[in-house]
């Protein structure tokens, strides 16, 4: 009986893992060395810090890239949406709770290979 219980929470805690994990990350390179895709790859870093330095680096407001910045030729809430960056969205102040997607997570590929570019 020890052993079956043991197998069990195996199962459960390798389940609950594999379920936490993405299936399939982008993988985010970016076109050129603008300014614009700069604070884009920042926002593709999903790291509130490494946004923060280029925001403050470039010198460029929240609400600049917030508004008005295009990633890929999106706007910033569907680019963050898109690619599920909330750490990005969060910093950002943008709502991505009210979009709505749906994600195979059973599909098995290789990572996705995003060219990050904005317009100069």
């Amino acid at each position: 009986m020890n052993t079956v219980k043991k197998a069990l929470c195996t199962t459960l805690v390798i389940g609950s893992a594999a379920l936490a994990a993405p299936v399939s990350a982008a993988q985010f390179v970016a076109a050129d060395s603008t300014p614009g895709t700069q604070i884009c790859m920042a926002v593709a870093s999903n790291k509130a810090y490494v946004l923060r330095k280029a925001q403050q680096s470039l010198n460029v407001k929240k609400s600049i890239i917030s508004n008005k910045l295009t990633c890929n030729n999106l706007p910033m809430g569907d680019f963050v949406a898109r690619y599920n960056l909330d750490k990005s969205a969060n910093y950002l102040n943008i709502e991505s709770n009210t979009r709505t997607s749906i994600k195979d997570l059973a599909k098995v590929s290789s990572p996705e290979v995003v060219v990050i570019s904005s317009p100069q």
